[in-house]
């Protein structure tokens, strides 16, 4: 009987011991298994290192260079008078009308007037400059400018281009310009000179 008792205190114990073995051998693959992975510097990263949204740099892109190819010569003629002035005559025909924009029922009429060479060829009598356009004998538009010393260029001529709106009554036509002066602002003008000037739209 003492025989058996003692046999199962062995058995016991030998369980026991394996228990404790098996233990230490599973808390040992546990921190195999949750061991800190080392940062890549030396060091754990703290909250520090990781900023907001909001805090991130992004470069701006560079805007495109400016394309600077300005001809200075093309420009300088570009803003010159776009007539030849060589005798041409003050009040007189220099140039014809010409239509600039056209629509549905009506043209843009323009046509340029030189009215002084300098202005010491101005003899002091202001007056004004009228333009009219007449469509089948109907004045359709009227424009008139002031002349006198103030509006005339002290070294070089002075143009007035005339640019009026013009209804018209058909796709076809022939527009008359008429080019005057008149001593007031309310007065008839005295015929200069007339152009006629053909259209279609």
């Amino acid at each position: 009987m003492r025989t058996a008792s003692s046999l199962l205190s062995v058995l016991c114990a030998g369980l026991l011991m394996a228990g404790a073995v098996h233990a230490a051998d599973a808390a040992d693959d546990d921190d195999d298994l949750f061991q800190d992975t080392p940062a890549a510097g030396g060091s754990v990263p703290n909250s520090n290192s990781f900023k907001d949204d909001e805090d991130i740099d992004i470069p701006m892109a560079k805007p495109p260079p400016e394309e600077r190819n300005l001809n200075m010569q093309t420009l300088s003629q570009t803003t010159k008078m776009p007539l030849n002035l060589d005798d041409k005559v003050p009040l007189a025909d220099n140039w014809p009308p010409q239509i600039v924009y056209t629509d549905k029922d009506a043209v843009v009429v323009e046509i340029p007037v030189l009215y002084a060479r300098s202005r010491a060829e101005f003899d002091g009598i202001a007056y004004w400059l009228v333009a009219e356009v007449y469509a089948d004998g109907k004045k359709v538009a009227e424009s008139r400018m002031l002349v006198n010393r103030d509006a005339i260029a002290e070294k070089g001529p002075s143009i007035q281009f005339f640019r009026m709106f013009a209804p018209v009554s058909g796709t076809t036509g022939t527009l008359e310009i008429k080019v005057g002066k008149a001593a007031s602002g309310a007065a008839k003008p005295t015929e200069l000179f007339a152009k006629t000037l053909p259209f279609k739209l």
